[in-house]
C-alpha cells in the first residue's frame, strides 16, 4: 500500500504544480518525481540487502515510467539523476533510460526504459525492458522481445536503413560488467515491428564467417575493450580479443586485446567484417632510447678515459691492427 500511495502522491504533485498564465499552455513541474528517485537511490546505497535494493530499483522504475508518460518529460534532462544513463536516438526518435545494480556477490542487475514522444500533446509511449539474461540460450542467434532482454548499459545508438525506403535499424553498443571474472560488450540490433514494439536481434551481422543476430564480446574483468563507432569512417571499430595462451581458448577471464583492431561496415543492408584495420607498429630502436653510460666523476675514471683516447689515436696510426685494437677498446669500456 505504501508503494501505491507513494506513486499517486508523486503523480498528483506533477499535475497540481501545473500553472496557467493567460493563454499559455500549462507547465508541469517534474522536480518532485526527480527528488523521490534521488531518495530511493540514496536508500539503495545505504542498504546491504540485495533483495531490498532490487525492490527499491523497481520503485524507481515505476516512478520513472509514470513520469516519462507526461509529454513534457520527453525533453526533460533529469540532470540530478546521475545514476541513470540517458541517451537519445539520432533525430530523437526515442530515448533510452538505463541503470544497474551492483550486488554483493559481484554480479550485476540491469534496468531500462524506452520512451517514445507522443503526437500533438498525447502521452508519451513508455516500454520497460525485463532482464532475462541467464535464461537465454544461444543469445547470438535469437530475436528477443522487451520481456527477454540481455541486460547491459547502452552508450551509443547508430541508425541504419536497408536501402532507400527500407526498414530502419538501430545498432546499440552496450557494456555489461557481468561478474568478478569477466566483462562483456554488446553489438545489439534494435528494430520495431508493425505495432511499434521493440525487437532485439536481427541476423544482419557477418563476423568470422558467421551470420549473427548480435555480437557478444567477453573478456577479462581486469581489462578494457575498445568498441566505438567512427562517424567519419562510417564503421564500428573494436579490439581483437585473444587468450593469453593457446590452451586457454574459451576461458574468457584470460582474454584481452592483442593490439589488433577489426571493424564492421554497413554495406548492402548488412554489417560486413573487415579484419586488421589497425595493426601494432614495429618500432625501430632509436639512439635516444638507448641507455647512456654513467658520467666519469672521479680522478681514476678521468685517467681511464684519457688512456682510452690515447689507444684510439694509436689505432688510427696503425690501421693494420685496427680490428684487434677495436675489440680490446670495447672490452675495456664495458
Amino acid at each position: 500500500m505504501k508503494k501505491i500511495n507513494l506513486l499517486f502522491f508523486i503523480v498528483g504533485l506533477l499535475f497540481l504544480s501545473a500553472e496557467t498564465y493567460g493563454k499559455k499552455k500549462p507547465t508541469v513541474d517534474l522536480w518532485p518525481a526527480e527528488v523521490s528517485m534521488q531518495r530511493l537511490f540514496r536508500d539503495i546505497r545505504e542498504t546491504k540487502d540485495d533483495s531490498l535494493a532490487i525492490q527499491l530499483h523497481r520503485q524507481i522504475e515505476e516512478i520513472l515510467a509514470q513520469t516519462l508518460a507526461i509529454p513534457e518529460a520527453y525533453k526533460y534532462k533529469f540532470d540530478s539523476l546521475r545514476m541513470i544513463g540517458k541517451i537519445y536516438a539520432p533525430h530523437k526518435d526515442f530515448r533510452i533510460f538505463n541503470w544497474n545494480h551492483s550486488s554483493r556477490d559481484g554480479t550485476y542487475r540491469y534496468f531500462a526504459i524506452i520512451a517514445f514522444p507522443g503526437k500533438k500533446g498525447a502521452p508519451n509511449r513508455v516500454i520497460r525492458l525485463t532482464e532475462t539474461t541467464d535464461s537465454i540460450a544461444r543469445p547470438d542467434q535469437q530475436t528477443l522481445g522487451p520481456d527477454q532482454w540481455l541486460g547491459c548499459l547502452y552508450y551509443k545508438i547508430i541508425p541504419k536503413k536497408r536501402g532507400k525506403g527500407g526498414k530502419q535499424y538501430y545498432t546499440l553498443l552496450g557494456l555489461d560488467m557481468h561478474n568478478l571474472k569477466t566483462k562483456k560488450k554488446y553489438i545489439e540490433i534494435l528494430s520495431f515491428d508493425s505495432n511499434g514494439n521493440p525487437q532485439f536481434g536481427v541476423p544482419i551481422i557477418e563476423l568470422n564467417g558467421w551470420t549473427k543476430h548480435r555480437v557478444i564480446f567477453e573478456f577479462s574483468a581486469k581489462q578494457s575493450m575498445y568498441l566505438e563507432y567512427k562517424w567519419f569512417r562510417r564503421r564500428m571499430e573494436f579490439d581483437h580479443l585473444a587468450p593469453l595462451m593457446p590452451y586457454l581458448v574459451g576461458e574468457y577471464e584470460y582474454y584481452e586485446p592483442d593490439m589488433f583492431r577489426d571493424a564492421l561496415k554497413f554495406k548492402g543492408g548488412r554489417w560486413k567484417h573487415i579484419k586488421d584495420v589497425q595493426k601494432p607498429k614495429d618500432r625501430k630502436l632509436k639512439k635516444s632510447s638507448l641507455p647512456r653510460p654513467p658520467k666519469h666523476s672521479s680522478k681514476e675514471d678521468r685517467k681511464e678515459k684519457k688512456q682510452l683516447k690515447k689507444k684510439k689515436k694509436t689505432v688510427k696510426e696503425q690501421p693494420e691492427e685496427q680490428p684487434e685494437e677495436q675489440e680490446n677498446v670495447l672490452d675495456s669500456g664495458q
